[in-house]
């Protein structure tokens, strides 16, 4: 009798692993951009309230607030290990520790970046950490801000070993790479095959309309983005009916957000604070 119901409680276990493998799945099956229309800009921002920390609490804090979409801004330390930080200039509590003067700042090693919590009380993450977290976090997709680099080959392919090297292929499936000028996609998609790529212009400003449809056409890339303060009623008549997923960025107050979505045509916005709770009822 005891054999039997632990034989029953473990097929009950296996049934429920096996649906909740179809329903993951299933849900990867649809784009990202179908199903999510907010991004998590830099992790976004901590319970205590401050923002562009990319770090460990920010996740844990905005994942379980229902963020599934995490934009993340990367570096390469100075021995070459790349990393969750904006950039080698802010401070975020951090420039003491790293011997920082105003003068002169610039890239630390992994270990010493590592080491040193953010503001004294957040967790730094490696690009190996953050692979990892999505790894044990299936539902949940990584934008790319590796701003921009004239070695763009050598930038992914560290990237891309990053993955390989410690056994997180499959996480590449669900990363969404950030290309900020359109030879960027023949250097990335020379490196590795990514599945999902979008085309942010803040970098290069707003070409004219042929452009942007021919190239987003011809590459297949179904996701345009630029800041919310240059979206207006030219650049929505441009791309009316093109069947181009617009996102603006980063938009914090949820009024602008739901007049963008409701009234003006994007589809999504890159956010510190609104969560997809609100931005679903703008759909």
């Amino acid at each position: 009798m005891k054999g039997k119901i632990i034989f029953g409680i473990a097929a009950a276990y296996l049934f429920l692993a096996v649906i909740m493998c179809s329903l993951i799945r299933r849900s990867q099956a649809i784009p990202w951009h179908e199903k999510h229309s907010t991004i998590c800009h830099a992790l976004g921002r901590t319970r205590e309230g401050y923002h562009m920390t990319n770090s460990l609490e920010a996740f844990q804090y905005n994942y379980s607030r229902g963020q599934r979409v995490f934009e993340a801004d990367i570096q390469i330390t100075s021995d070459g290990v790349m990393v969750l930080r904006h950039d080698w200039n802010g401070d975020l509590g951090q420039a003491e520790a790293f011997g920082w003067t105003q003068e002169e700042r610039g890239a630390v090693t992994a270990r010493e970046f590592l080491d040193t919590p953010i503001y004294g009380m957040y967790t730094p993450l490696s690009l190996k950490d953050w692979f990892a977290i999505m790894e044990s976090h299936p539902n949940i997709y990584m934008v790319t801000d590796t701003k921009y680099s004239p070695e763009v080959e050598k930038q992914f392919r560290l990237f891309v070993d990053t993955a390989l090297e410690n056994g997180y292929e499959k996480v590449l499936s669900r990363v969404i790479v950030q290309i900020y000028y359109k030879e960027m996609y023949d250097e990335v998609t020379a490196v590795y095959p990514f599945e999902n790529l979008l085309w942010t212009l803040y970098y290069i400003g707003y070409p004219d309309r042929g452009e942007i449809l021919e190239f987003m056409e011809r590459k297949e890339i179904p996701v345009l983005v630029m800041p919310s303060s240059w979206w207006d009623g030219q650049k929505q008549n441009d791309l009316r009916d093109s069947g181009i997923k617009v996102y603006v960025h980063t938009v914090d107050d949820e009024e602008e957000a739901r007049r963008r979505m409701t009234e003006e045509g994007v589809s999504g916005v890159y956010t510190d604070d609104i969560l997809p709770s609100t931005a679903v009822q703008w759909k």
